[in-house]
């Protein structure tokens, strides 16, 4: 598709994932994203270790797909913050400098990648929700490393990811100024109330509306949007499909404002993935375990659920 940039979450279920990226690959990706948590990476003072980034490097160009870097000194509700850099409050220069040299760091591992966009932050509002007192000199911490990443790579688009249900909610206004360094709006969208019941897939359009009001002019980059299809949710398989169907509606009448979109999952998780999730995440409801085990488009073993299809569908008839 020429006009927009399609992702999905690849999860590789029990087929693995060289089979899994095949399947996606097949249906229409043109970028994948790529996580890396800053305390897992910088282990000490400048020393870094990932064995991904290097081999994101030597597979994703070969396969002609873009790679979305997601750099996390915050994740969801979880500090990422190498363990040396904790007692420093982030608008200082030392906390600053140093993500700004990890940033260099990964950076130079993709010289062959095409790297279409960066995120400081997954989720941050999960963070600041806790900790709203800090939310200041995050401001002043992501304007810093924005405007270091443009000082060196200038044609690469710097954004923070939000939820779009923390983008509209009590901090609102302290996220408008957030962006104000942003050159995307980037966003996680998954619509669904607070007791994780999926809102009906009519919503989406009002949503989008709603995302374009406060992006203000910036480009609106989707990088996460799932819907389950668990019972426990509220969900089926063919009310996911109905998420895809109006997706892609959506999609096609703001596709100016909204060029990108990722969806999130492939396949479904194991349940022994969903408890890890659920632990890290600290939520025990039963309806956010459903729903972070449904939320692929093929089942765990590969099998194609009716939004997958869907989805193959609406790519192959906007191919130019």
């Amino acid at each position: 598709m020429s006009d927009r940039k399609l992702g999905f979450g690849v999860t590789e279920g029990s087929v693995g994932y060289e089979l899994a990226f095949a399947s996606a690959k097949h249906a229409g990706i043109q970028f994948i994203e790529l996580p890396q948590q800053w305390d897992e990476i910088e282990t000490s003072p400048g020393k870094y270790e990932s064995e991904f980034v290097s081999l994101a490097n030597r597979v994703y160009p070969a396969l002609d797909t873009a790679i979305v870097l997601s750099l996390n000194p915050i994740d969801t509700n979880a500090l990422r913050i190498p363990e040396h850099q904790r007692d420093s409050p982030w608008e200082s220069d030392e906390r600053i400098d140093a993500f700004c040299r990890w940033v260099d760091w990964t950076l130079a591992q993709l010289p062959d990648a095409t790297v279409q966009a960066i995120a400081i932050g997954n989720e941050v509002d999960g963070w600041f929700a806790e900790h709203p007192e800090e939310l200041a000199g995050y401001i002043d911490f992501f304007s810093a490393v924005v405007d270091h990443i443009h000082g060196k790579h200038p044609s690469i688009p710097v954004g923070v990811k939000i939820t779009f249900a923390g983008r509209t909610g009590e901090l609102v206004s302290d996220f408008n100024k957030l962006e104000l360094s942003a050159d995307v709006c980037m966003l996680t969208y998954y619509p669904l109330d607070e007791s994780f019941q999926v809102r009906p897939p009519s919503s989406i359009e009002a949503d989008f509306a709603e995302m374009i009001v406060f992006a203000e002019g910036r480009p609106i980059h989707l990088l996460e949007a799932g819907f389950p299809s668990g019972s426990a949710c509220g969900s089926s398989l063919d009310i996911q499909a109905q998420f895809v169907d109006a997706m892609f509606a959506a999609w096609d009448k703001h596709v100016e404002a909204l060029p990108v979109v990722n969806f999130v999952w492939t396949c479904d998780l194991s349940q022994a993935e969903v408890d890890t999730m659920t632990k890290y995440y600290g939520v025990e409801l039963p309806a956010f375990a459903e729903y972070l085990g449904t939320l692929g488009l093929r089942t765990r073993d590969g099998n194609p659920k009716p939004a997958w299809s869907r989805v193959r569908d609406h790519v192959a008839s906007r191919v130019k």
